[in-house]
C-alpha cells in the first residue's frame, strides 16, 4: 500500500465505526482491499468494471447510487480527470449519510515544487508539460488539476465542509525548498486571507482555509487528500441520523 492511500485512511475519523464503504473509480482495488481489512463493507465502481460486483459508473454524469447510502465515499486520483467537478462533489455530498465522511486525493499543484515549475513552465504538478491536442476533456486525461482553495469553495457550494487535508508521499526537493518559502508564503496567505475580514462567518471560513493552505501538506506533499464531512440545511456538519 502506497503513503497515498495510508493517508487517505488516516483521515477515516477515529469515532467512525466502520460501516458501508464506496470507492468511486476503484482502479486496481489496493484502496478496497485496505478499507476490507480494516471491517468495512466496500462498493466499488469503475468506468468500464474489471473486477466482479464493481457497479459500472460515469462519474460525469449522476452517480447510479441511492441517496444517503454510504458511511464512507472515498475517490483517489479521479477529479482531475472529471468535467464537472461541483456536479461530482454534489453527487458525493448526495449519497452520504448524514454524518459520514468523503476522502478524495489529487494531485497536489500547490507544493512548493510545483509553485516553482509553474514560474518557469506555466504547469503546475499533475500537468508538466502541454496535453496532447489529439485528446479532448471529455477523454478523461489528467487535465482538471485544482488547488486546495478551489476545492474547498466548490466544496462549501455543494454542501460539503473540507475539514482536513492527509498526507502523501515528500520528495527531498520539496524539503530543500520548503524552508526557503515557508515565511512569505505564509506571510502572503495571513493578508489574503485573514486580513481585514469583518464579517464573523467569512472570517471563520478563512481562518479554517489560511490553516489549510500554510499547512506542511499543502507545501510539502506530492498529492493533496482531502477529508470532507456533509453539511446540513443551517450549514453546519450534518449529525449522523439527520436528512438533508
Amino acid at each position: 500500500m502506497d503513503e497515498r492511500i495510508r493517508g487517505a485512511l488516516r483521515l477515516i475519523p477515529e469515532d467512525q465505526p466502520p460501516g458501508l464503504a464506496i470507492d468511486l473509480s476503484a482502479g486496481d482495488g489496493r484502496a478496497v482491499r485496505a478499507l476490507r481489512e480494516r471491517g468495512w463493507r466496500v462498493i466499488a465502481t469503475e468506468y468500464r468494471p474489471g473486477a466482479p460486483g464493481w457497479i459500472a459508473a460515469d462519474l460525469n454524469r449522476d452517480f447510479p447510487l441511492r441517496s444517503e447510502s454510504f458511511d464512507l465515499v472515498v475517490m483517489l486520483e479521479v477529479i482531475e480527470h472529471l468535467a464537472d467537478v461541483p456536479h461530482a462533489l454534489n453527487e458525493i455530498a448526495r449519497i452520504m449519510k448524514p454524518g459520514g465522511t468523503a476522502i478524495l486525493s489529487t494531485p497536489n499543484r500547490l507544493n512548493v515544487t510545483s509553485r516553482i515549475h509553474y514560474l518557469l513552465s506555466g504547469f503546475y504538478k499533475g500537468r508538466r508539460a502541454p496535453l496532447p491536442y489529439r485528446y479532448r476533456a471529455a477523454d478523461g486525461r489528467n487535465w482538471h488539476i485544482m488547488g486546495l482553495n478551489d476545492l474547498h469553495w466548490i466544496a462549501h457550494g455543494e454542501g460539503l465542509w473540507l475539514d482536513a487535508i492527509g498526507s502523501s508521499r515528500r520528495k527531498l526537493r520539496a524539503w530543500l525548498y520548503t524552508p526557503l518559502l515557508y515565511a512569505p508564503i505564509k506571510l502572503f496567505s495571513y493578508l489574503l486571507y485573514v486580513r481585514g475580514v469583518r464579517d464573523p462567518e467569512r472570517r471563520r471560513i478563512n481562518r479554517q482555509l489560511y490553516r489549510l493552505m500554510t499547512s506542511a501538506s499543502l507545501l510539502m506533499d506530492e498529492n493533496l487528500t482531502m477529508r470532507m464531512r456533509r453539511l446540513g440545511p443551517d450549514g453546519k456538519i450534518a449529525a449522523a441520523g439527520g436528512g438533508r
